[in-house]
């Protein structure tokens, strides 16, 4: 107690940061409050605000607060009471663990005050450096042709390292320029985002206030008191500074701003000028390569010539050498050409990296606004391609791999010219030669030194390609990136923005114009004047044309072919599922003459040279239109009559004709509108926002009334489909998937006439994409369907031959036999009876086909995330719409996240894939993972029940991760559901940890026989409460987990499958015993399916009622047939019994009546006086 004084004190010091405040009164009188501390307590309630106010309003205030509080106090104070003996080992963990944190926020205030300092200083000198930066940037803006001054002699070598300074020196400049544009970016966006928490502060720095008048009114023992009080001062002291330097931030952000613009600027200007002399430096090693180049080549030629009249393999020696010179010069064109597109690349990257920074500044100043959107439109059509910045990437692969070759083959040249002693010497010549002269090996010498100066030269030339190569690939890679970083943002905005006015407010008055112009016979003329001039100036277009005029020829022939493959169908010995891809490959080509006539003209158009667009926009529409064509008439062909779809597939007629309506009308009117569509928007605004508008709302609409009566579930082409299959999951789902169908075309329609065109056109795109998709994976599923039915066929077929053979000779060894009585039944083979047992197709056709529709089912969500990647990132807008917001901790610091309208988006489509997931994907796991392997059935059902609990965990991990959950915050309300569901549910929750054992300690699993009270039967289930049992009578018992775990329970097939089984056997007394056990021992001896280890057992078992008992117990090696096993040797018994003369032993009692005058007298006492005789059924006596 003798500390409260200094409590007191302490906390008056953590009001003091606001102003005077009152003094608190000494401990000795805050036990008994008076009207001064109740005074204190509403000055401090209602001055402490306004105050705090105050002083988080100016920025440049002095930061006093923690002043009165020293890490030294606090370290004594925690050596006081881990000192004090009289605390409890709890209280002193609590208040040396308050202490702590009061050190841990002194030393976080400590940093923040440095932090604020320098912010301030950097503020001071700002100014002052922006203006010295623009200062210098306005006097010298231009790039300074600076000379190299490069020394007399220099060679490559000097000027390539020169130049690799200045590379780095400029990628130095160009990591600086980005970091600097960055940080503006980041700034730009934190700026909201620290308004935000600058209010949190202040609202945190008022709740503290509060805390520490109440603290200072109520009072509390010495040592709680002030740990308390400190805390709170410290983390007022805080969250204060911290307030002071978000607040110093929001003022200074405009003069940052412009010291990071200088600074861009002059980075930039000083990466322009390093770029420029890097330029000059490349320039200057060209040159002096090419002229070292063109000197060497000049001296090999010289020596070539020279040598036309000299020894042939001085000759052979100086053509090898002009060879590789004349290959050191490719290669270093080669090198030349790298470079001056790895400099062309860099540009386009800078540019690109530029326009992005701008584009994103614009819609961060403007929003989305159509202007904007017809920007952004221009720029995606500027975009590199991504195909072919792939294709030259795998060019420069395999150039860098034939110039590593190249100089692999040099280097072992040169080093066989420089060490091998053999070489050299079978280079000199031969003494018997008549030439061997001392003229001609100084001849050889000097090619050969010639030899390896250019071998060393086409190394280096080589590896310097190799450089320039990768140089080329990094700043490739870099465009690359930087474009699908481009594309994404543009598919994120473009989809949102408004392409024109909506349809209420557009003004048709240019349509006649629009339309004289599409019908104008002139355009059209110089169409066709285009086409003329186009086919006969390239012979290519004409291999087009005759391709089509041939396939129109043989168009007949097709048709008839097509329908020739259907008659060996009808008979399950000729029909062969190659008939079947035969005919779906004529179809293919029966298809194609018209769209490949379509796109001959387009590519024709596109590549004529006028200075009128209009030849060229009706070959990009032609272009547009024919896949979408050629797939129309493909899968019109598959429907024609004896086509694919009638006789192989065996669809319904009435599905065939819906179809082959619908894809009529889909080819003689919307294809003609598409292409109208196609032609129109591309020429302007006005002919997009008037004629193109009408006719792509017409193509939509009608897409989507056209599917709207195409795919009804009652009276379309699936309406019987579905009404076989009531129970099916397409009927079931048949309010999802129609809406679904025709959604797209809809919304598709509706965007146009709002105005939102060009996300009208993407959608529209990538349903149609996905419609052919989707039709593609059902003929693909019909012809793996067709081939499963083919190979049924077959193998049904094979198994009756095979019968029918056995069957005979059957009937041939019982004809063979003679006519001898009743024989025994011959021995047999197991591996024989294994391989007689048929296969079971009904159930290896539905194994199958699950495996089959999973498959198409996972193609199908493939193809799709694949066809819609490129609108997704639109949905990133989604992100923007903030639900409510949650705190959590982040490195100890509390903040706020906020819950967006994309994570409850995510939330639905987590909880979707995972009941999906749970429902078919442990059988999806079966069929693919688990049905061909050494696992048991009951390891399968573990390994799939576990997985089910698995994905759900995940799922809830997920979800919770997803709405900033973490387990500190739920952690209490995890414990009261347990204790909650503990006492409440406990038999459920002890049914389900017992599933858990059994599913991992397997004590039972499926397919086990067993034994549970008075029930017998085969595991079927194993579920999260019960466990079902299949009786042998068909019946399903359900078990609650917790009885297999703490009841008794037999399990016949736990460790092995091998059961006992037991005969009983009664002969009449007097019968030949010692025949009789022979008899029941060769029976169940000869058996081949009674297990020979363990032996059976034959013995005498008891002396009946019905004669002698025989007992025969025997062993089989599996439960199943065990019933049947048993029957049949027990009627093998009993012929072999009859035919031995033995009879079976039956009931027999023997009855004995006895008349003396015992017996009268014990009956004439049983008759008492007084009693009625028994009465009859009739009631008489």
């Amino acid at each position: 107690m003798t500390q409260a004084p200094a409590i007191s004190r302490e906390s008056a010091s953590v009001i003091a940061d606001s102003g005077p405040q009152p003094r608190a009164r000494p401990a000795s009188t805050v036990s008994r409050p008076d009207l001064r501390a109740v005074a204190l307590t509403l000055l401090l309630a209602i001055v402490a605000p306004a105050v705090q106010s105050a002083s988080l309003s100016t920025a440049n205030a002095d930061v006093s607060s923690g002043s009165g509080l020293d890490r030294d106090d606090v370290a004594a104070s925690i050596a006081r009471i881990e000192g004090a003996p009289e605390l409890s080992e709890e209280t002193r963990e609590r208040l040396t663990g308050q202490y702590r944190r009061v050190l841990e926020n002194l030393a976080a205030l400590a940093e923040a005050k440095g932090a604020l300092a320098d912010l301030r200083e950097t503020l001071a000198e700002a100014p002052g450096q922006t203006a010295a930066i623009r200062a210098r940037l306005s006097a010298d803006t231009r790039l300074a042709e600076e000379p190299l001054d490069l020394p007399a002699g220099t060679d490559p070598a000097a000027v390539q390292s020169m130049l690799a300074r200045e590379a780095a020196a400029a990628a130095a400049l160009e990591d600086r320029l980005t970091a600097l544009e960055q940080g503006l970016e980041e700034t730009r966006d934190a700026l909201p985002l620290w308004r935000r928490e600058l209010a949190e502060l202040r609202q945190r720095v008022l709740d503290l206030d509060d805390e520490l008048a109440g603290a200072l009114a109520i009072g509390s023992d010495g040592l709680e008191a002030r740990a308390r009080h400190w805390l709170l001062e410290s983390q007022r002291s805080l969250l204060h500074v911290e307030a002071q330097l978000l607040e110093l931030r929001l003022e200074g952000a405009d003069a940052r701003r412009k010291l990071a613009l200088a600074q861009r600027d002059a980075t930039r200007l000083a990466l322009d000028r390093a770029l420029a002399r890097q330029a000059r430096l490349q320039a200057e090693e060209e040159q002096l390569r090419r002229a070292e180049a063109e000197r060497v080549l000049v001296a090999t030629e010289a020596a070539k010539a020279a040598a036309v009249d000299a020894h042939p393999r001085v000759r052979a020696l100086a053509q090898a050498n002009a060879a590789l010179a004349e290959a050191i010069g490719v290669i270093n064109q080669g090198t030349e050409e790298a470079e001056a597109a790895r400099a062309e690349t860099l540009s386009a990257t800078t540019a690109l990296a530029q326009d992005l920074v701008k584009d994103r500044q614009r819609i961060a100043a403007a929003g989305l606004n159509r202007a904007l959107g017809r920007v952004l439109l221009d720029q995606r059509e500027r975009l590199p391609d991504p195909r072919e910045l792939r294709r030259q990437a795998a060019e420069r692969t395999d150039a860098a791999a034939e110039a590593t070759l190249a100089i692999l083959g040099w280097r072992e040249e040169l080093l066989a010219l420089e060490n091998d002693a053999a070489t050299r010497s079978a280079a000199e010549p031969d003494a018997t030669e008549p030439a061997a002269t001392t003229a001609l090996k100084m001849q050889l010498d000097e090619q050969a030194a010639s030899r390896i100066d250019l071998l060393e030269r086409a190394i280096t030339a080589g590896e310097r390609q190799l450089r320039a190569l990768a140089e080329l690939d990094l700043a490739a890679d870099k465009l690359h990136t930087l474009a699908l970083e481009y594309r994404e943002f543009l598919a994120e905005h473009l989809l949102w923005m408004r392409s024109h006015v909506p349809i209420t407010q557009q003004s048709f008055a240019a349509l006649p114009e629009v339309v004289g112009h599409l019908i104008s016979p002139a355009n059209w003329l110089l169409v066709l004047q285009m086409l003329g001039s186009g086919i006969a100036g390239t012979w290519t277009w004409w291999v087009g044309l005759f391709a089509v005029a041939l396939l129109l020829a043989v168009d007949r022939g097709l048709r008839g072919q097509i329908r020739a493959t259907a008659p060996p169908l009808l008979r399950a010995s000729t029909d062969r599922f190659g008939d079947t891809l035969r005919a779906i490959g004529l179809t293919l080509v029966l298809a194609a003459p018209v769209p490949l006539l379509l796109a001959v003209l387009g590519l024709v158009l596109t590549g004529a040279s006028t200075s009128n667009p209009f030849p060229y926009r009706v070959g990009d529409a032609l272009l547009l239109i024919a896949p979408g064509l050629y797939y129309l008439r493909a899968f019109r062909l598959l429907c024609m009559k004896g086509g694919v779809a009638e006789r192989h597939f065996r669809w319904r007629s009435k599905t065939i004709s819906g179809l082959a309506h619908a894809l009529d009308t889909a080819i003689w009117v919307l294809t003609p509108l598409g292409f109208i569509a196609a032609l129109v928007g591309p020429f302007g605004e006005v002919q997009a926002a008037t004629l193109g508008r009408l006719t792509l709302t017409a193509v939509t609409l009608g897409s989507a009334i056209l599917l709207a009566i195409t795919l009804h579930p009652r009276h379309g082409v699936v309406g019987e489909a579905l009404a076989e299959a009531p129970d099916g999951l397409a009927e079931r789902l048949r309010y999802l998937w129609y809406p679904l169908a025709i959604s797209v075309p809809l919304a598709a329609a509706v965007l146009t006439l709002a105005g939102f065109q060009y996300t009208a056109v993407t959608l529209f795109y990538v349903w149609f994409e996905q419609f052919w998709l989707l039709l593609g994976l059902v003929v693909l599923h019909q012809s793996i369907v067709r081939w499963l039915l083919v190979t049924r066929r077959q193998l049904a077929l094979r198994q009756a031959a095979e019968r029918q053979s056995r069957r005979e000779a059957q009937q041939k060894a019982e004809a063979q036999s003679g006519e001898g009585g009743m024989s025994p039944k011959p021995e047999s083979d197991p591996a024989a009876d294994a391989d007689d047992q048929p296969v079971d197709l009904v159930a290896l056709d539905s194994e199958t086909r699950k495996l089959l529709n999973a498959l198409i089912a996972v193609g199908a969500g493939v193809g799709l995330w694949i066809l819609w990647s490129e609108v997704l990132p639109a949905l990133n807008v989604l992100e923007r719409i903030t639900l409510w917001s949650t705190s959590t901790s982040v490195d100890g610091v509390a903040r706020s996240l906020p819950i967006t309208l994309a994570d409850l988006a995510s939330i639905l489509v987590i909880v979707t894939v995972t009941v999906i997931a749970v429902r078919h994907l442990p059988a999806l796991l079966e069929i693919l993972l688990l049905k061909n392997t050494g696992i048991s059935a009951g390891g399968r059902y573990t390994i799939i029940a576990l997985s089910g609990y698995a994905m759900t965990a995940v799922a809830v991990l997920m979800i919770a991760g997803r709405l900033g959950l973490s387990w500190q915050q739920i952690q209490w309300l995890v414990a009261a559901l347990g204790v909650g569901i503990g006492f409440g549910l406990q038999e459920i929750v002890a049914n389900f940890i017992s599933g858990l054992i059994i599913l991992f300690e397997r004590p039972v699993r499926v397919g086990d026989t067993v034994t549970v009270g008075e029930h017998n039967g085969v595991v079927t289930r194993i579920e999260i409460r019960a466990t079902t049992i299949r009786t042998w009578d068909q019946r399903e018992l359900l078990v609650p987990n917790k009885e297999l775990i703490t009841g008794e329970v037999i399990n016949w097939t736990l460790s092995d499958q091998i059961n006992r089984g037991e005969i009983l056997v009664s002969i009449e007394y007097g019968s030949d015993t010692e025949t009789a056990l022979r008899i029941l021992d060769a029976v169940v001896s000869e058996d081949p399916r009674v297990m020979t280890d363990p032996a059976p057992t034959v013995m005498v078992h008891a002396f009946g009622e019905r004669g002698l008992e025989l007992m025969v117990r025997f062993f089989l090696p599996a439960m199943a047939d065990r019933m049947r096993i048993r029957g049949e040797l027990m009627a093998a018994i009993d012929n072999r019994l009859r035919a031995a003369g033995i009879p079976i032993g039956l009931p027999r009692r023997d009855i004995r009546l006895r008349d003396d005058a015992a017996n009268r007298d014990a009956a004439a006492d049983a008759v008492r006086p007084g009693d009625a005789p028994d009465a009859d059924a009739t009631g008489h006596p």
